[in-house]
């Protein structure tokens, strides 16, 4: 398991003889990486257009980085998703935020459909039920892809 010495372990109760594999936590420096590819696209896009030359767009971008941060409050996701743990264990998916406890949650992995990488900074998990979750700005999403297939797909004594 991957843990920390903040997160030992879910508060959500495990199940009897219910084994946590793996623990997942947002990155800050993806989520920036997410915002300067966006700055980026933005300015890229600008640039198409005709608005700016070369060197202006270098100058630019930074800029449009930080407009495109503020401007549709991206900012805010990291302060909302900054305390997200997603752990593994043989037949859960658990999804807690220390800051937001009534948004804990708790998925068999039976009921996991479909599991998509989305970039290079986070997973979009789709249930049974029509409906999607995503782990936000976490290192190696197709790593996380596999652990948790091979975790479907492994049996455990009830």
């Amino acid at each position: 398991m991957t843990s920390t010495p903040h997160h030992p372990g879910p508060q959500t109760p495990l199940l009897a003889g219910e084994t946590v594999l793996a623990l997942w936590r947002p990155r800050f420096w993806l989520f920036a990486q997410r915002a300067l590819l966006l700055g980026f696209v933005t300015a890229l896009g600008l640039s198409g257009f005709g608005f700016l030359v070369w060197w202006q767009w270098l100058l630019a971008l930074p800029v449009l980085t930080v407009a495109y941060v503020l401007a549709f409050d991206d900012f805010t996701t990291w302060f909302r998703r900054r305390g997200d743990c997603w752990f593994l264990t043989d037949r859960r998916l658990i999804y807690e935020n220390r800051d937001n406890p009534e948004e804990q949650a708790a998925v068999p992995l039976s009921q996991i459909a479909w599991i998509r990488p989305w970039f290079w900074w986070s997973l979009r998990i789709g249930l049974t039920g029509g409906t999607a979750i995503t782990i936000r700005f976490v290192a190696n999403p197709r790593d996380i892809r596999r652990r948790i297939e091979t975790a479907q797909n492994q049996p455990f004594e009830s």
